[in-house]
């Protein structure tokens, strides 16, 4: 069976990626930086099935070595904020392009890059507009890539929900950037599986927007939350302008103290509210793939469960 190497496989998207290849009998290289702390994704296979590296995709020198033998490459690293050690560009960007280009050195058959919806080089995100030159950059070294754009991921570690409840949980209202910005809410193992199949059939060269079959707002996605957990709270919708004075005055603090301060709200992230996250038309769907998206309706439940102390 051939060997998958998956970069961020600890990660939330990540760890339900190394399942699903390991229940069909892929050996695995899950390149982390603290193996101890992904000790549990051992479990996903037979013994000797799933190897876990110590290693950090920034480490250009020894990309050679994480990808050398690898039929498949799959890059699931991200962060949704930038520290002092870690940036948007040299992560999502720089990072991603050396190792793609190290991966087409070493001969690797297939190369898997996970993006996000909406990445574009001219956004006005930060965020989304690293994702944008990542892929560019992706492709430029491996022309063959598959890239994939989810939108909203959901799933029983998600940072969305698990955050938005944890916070009614100690707050009588909810603070909501973009009230009206819509969502198409995924499940996390629906994205996996389609990665899946992209490595089962050998697959080049895909272009994917992945999302659910319904429609959110912010707002709608909190108020069901908040309906699941029988609470209620006020939704308090804070506007734009006001959320770039926070988010503004977060970075600088966090510039200043590092990570002492949360990136509880940041510029990055209050720009990527201020469009849609919705699947175009002209990109491959789960539709192409055979499957249904599991409806968030029927996930929340066990996502939130532990809050809910009715």
């Amino acid at each position: 069976m051939d060997l998958v190497t998956v970069f961020g496989g600890s990660g939330f998207l990540g760890r339900y990626v190394v399942r699903q290849l390991a229940s069909q009998g892929f050996f695995i290289r899950v390149i982390v930086r603290n193996p101890n702390e992904a000790l549990f994704l051992k479990v996903y296979g037979k013994v000797g099935q799933i190897q876990l590296i110590s290693g950090d995709i920034k480490e250009e020198l020894k990309i050679h070595e994480y990808v050398t033998g690898s039929s498949c490459v799959i890059n699931c690293v991200a962060t949704f904020f930038e520290t002092r050690s870690q940036s948007f560009n040299a992560l999502h960007v720089k990072a991603a392009k050396n190792l793609a280009k190290v991966s087409k050195k070493e001969g690797v058959n297939q190369f898997i890059h996970i993006s996000s919806l909406g990445a574009s080089t001219e956004s006005s995100s930060q965020l989304l507009r690293s994702k944008g030159a990542g892929e560019e950059a992706v492709l430029e070294c491996f022309p063959n890539s598959n890239i994939i754009r989810p939108s909203l991921i959901f799933g029983t570690e998600d940072t969305f929900f698990n955050r938005f409840a944890k916070l009614s949980s100690i707050s009588l209202f909810i603070p909501v950037v973009g009230p009206e910005t819509k969502f198409q809410p995924v499940y996390v193992d629906d994205v996996a599986r389609v990665i899946r199949l992209l490595v089962e059939t050998n697959q080049k060269k895909r272009y994917l927007e992945l999302g659910g079959d319904e429609t959110y707002t912010f707002k709608e996605l909190i108020s069901m939350l908040l309906a699941e957990l029988k609470r209620k709270r006020l939704i308090l919708k804070i506007p734009f302008s006001l959320a770039k004075i926070m988010a503004v005055t977060n970075d600088f603090f966090r510039l200043i103290l590092g990570d002492l301060v949360p990136a509880f709200l940041t510029l990055a992230q209050v720009k990527s509210l201020e469009k849609d996250n919705l699947v175009s038309r002209k990109s491959d769907k789960f539709s192409d793939f055979g499957i249904v998206p599991k409806k968030l309706k029927i996930v929340l439940p066990t996502i939130v469960g532990r809050f809910n102390k009715t």
